[in-house]
């Protein structure tokens, strides 16, 4: 049995059939934010999807939407998880904040990239749920659009440099 995905970087560790594997499985629950933080994780590597839909807390107007996540996790080979600092999340308290970085190389450029976030938990009814988290620097940064030189022709079809119209 090999190391569970949550623990490759540390290169030690329990095997996914004792540490993620039950809670994808919903044979447990997580014990506290890091372990459910560990298995998210390990829902994306292990491609794993509804479990982020059904241990993410959202409000009435959000909607998780499963194939973004689906897209996400296709596009990436998924190389660890570190996990930086944890802050509450104990036995007797209903938040809890982990601070981590998945490591993953992006499939389309073969570029190593490490998505950094902040995650905020919430217990409800005994058990953990992800709230939202705040993405530290992106890492990546895809244009949609071909960058407007300063000297290029405006595109809004004015005929004018784009510095002396839309960006004045």
């Amino acid at each position: 049995m090999s190391v569970c995905p949550c623990r490759v970087l540390e290169d030690k560790g329990p095997s996914y059939e004792s540490c993620c594997g039950p809670l994808h499985a919903g044979k447990k629950d997580a014990a506290n934010p890091e372990a459910l933080m560990r298995a998210r994780y390990s829902a994306y590597v292990k491609k794993t999807i509804p479990f982020i839909a059904t241990t993410q807390l959202t409000e009435v107007a959000e909607e998780f939407d499963q194939a973004e996540a689906e897209k996400w996790a296709d596009s990436a080979d998924w190389r660890g998880l570190k996990i930086v600092s944890t802050n509450k999340g104990g036995a007797t308290d209903d938040t809890g904040i982990v601070e981590f970085e998945a490591h993953y190389t992006d499939k389309a450029s073969a570029k190593e990239l490490i998505h950094k976030e902040t995650s905020l938990f919430h217990k409800v009814n005994g058990k953990w749920l992800f709230k939202e988290g705040v993405i530290a620097g992106a890492q990546a940064f895809k244009r949609l659009e071909p960058k407007i030189g300063r000297n290029d022709p405006c595109s809004c079809g004015s005929g004018k440099k784009f510095k002396k119209c839309c960006a004045a």
